[in-house]
């Protein structure tokens, strides 16, 4: 389907700021392995962003 680009990087843009603020929890918040969890964590979904944000500009 044609939808305009915003629309179609919407799932990169909630993606990302969910990374920050899990990345900012983990790192503030929860000291230890806990937080190197939410860390790994954060850092799978900037690639998914960043995957997400790719296949949007193709289209």
């Amino acid at each position: 389907m044609n939808f305009p680009l915003f629309a179609r990087i919407i799932p990169g843009i909630i993606t990302v700021i969910a990374a920050i603020f899990l990345f900012y929890i983990g790192f503030v918040n929860i000291r230890g392995f806990e937080g190197a969890a939410y860390g790994i964590l954060a850092f799978f979904l900037v690639i998914f962003a960043v995957i997400s944000f790719i296949m949007a500009k193709k289209q």
